[in-house]
């Protein structure tokens, strides 16, 4: 149950009531203070809370000090872009010393959930993000690879040793082809994709990048487990709504997304073990996703 100010300020403990508190020393809430604190479902290292005030609703995400390859101005940027747009709820305040991220809060919003009509919206969002100009570095596959590992403490021991060499050797055969750059928002699961209003909200911007579109396709089918012929419809959305430069970027997307869609499945699986390697509480969605990249890389 959401409670309010007062019941909070009395209460004194519990992560309601601590960010009561601080809310009240921030001065985004200092003409408007919260009335009304309650937390919301988290993403996987960050803490999100619902903060209604006089002046309306919003969300309030905490996070890490430290997160690998992460500039929350670059995180803010891709937001507004697709703020902008009408793609995500625009943010509102972001302050690096008190690790805090304010957003608009969409009222009534759920988890996304697949049909066959909001998996062409979902295409249609996707293709829109994708036409966004934003100034972002670009994603090095095997740099980012290199990192990732480096972070998880992994000893160089079988079987993830092999596992990090096939990877290496995917990014490899991955960089090699002509990619097609846009930004990507590379965490497109369910809880960071939002149905409200008829609509799809997307959120969590943090790990937003130019890099190949292979890799948001990717994540929506490995996150919501297409099955092929659900892959297919989703490919031929999307590709209808992209807007090329010119006839031969659209030729050269339709015949090699197969192939790019293939190893960027690979690249995200290990993306996500690696990832999830490095936080002690997330072992079991480590083996998972290792699993997973153990699955796809022996097909």
């Amino acid at each position: 149950m959401a409670q309010s100010l007062s019941a909070a300020a009395e209460q004194g403990s519990g992560p309601s009531a601590f960010i009561t508190r601080f809310c009240q020393h921030l001065e985004f809430f200092a003409s408007h203070p919260p009335l009304e604190v309650k937390p919301l479902a988290s993403g996987e290292s960050n803490l999100n809370y619902y903060v209604r005030t006089e002046r309306g609703e919003y969300v309030l995400r905490r996070y890490p000090t430290e997160t690998l390859g992460v500039c929350r101005q670059q995180e803010l940027r891709c937001q507004h872009a697709a703020a902008a747009a009408g793609l995500a709820p625009a943010p509102l305040c972001l302050n690096n010393h008190q690790q805090l991220l304010i957003s608009e809060y969409v009222s009534g919003g759920q988890p996304l959930q697949l049909s066959t009509e909001r998996l062409t919206l979902l295409a249609g969002t996707l293709a829109a993000l994708h036409s966004l100009k934003v100034q972002t570095p670009l994603l090095a596959v095997s740099l980012y690879l290199r990192k990732l590992m480096h972070n998880s403490h992994m000893p160089a021991l079988e079987p993830a040793a092999s596992l990090f060499s096939a990877l290496q050797q995917t990014a490899k055969q991955f960089e090699a082809l002509t990619p097609d750059i846009v930004l990507c928002h590379m965490d497109l699961h369910p809880g960071n994709l939002l149905w409200a209003a008829e609509r799809i909200w997307l959120l969590d911007f943090e790990y937003a990048q130019l890099t190949d579109s292979s890799f948001d396709l990717a994540a929506i089918s490995l996150h919501f487990k297409l099955t092929a012929a659900q892959e297919q419809q989703l490919l031929q959305d999307y590709y209808a709504r992209r807007h090329f430069v010119d006839n031969q970027s659209a030729q050269h997307y339709q015949q090699s997304i197969s192939q790019r869609l293939a190893f960027a499945k690979v690249l995200y699986s290990g993306f996500c073990w690696l990832w999830y390697q490095a936080m002690p509480d997330y072992q079991g969605a480590a083996l998972q996703w290792r699993l997973n990249l153990s699955q796809l890389l022996a097909c």
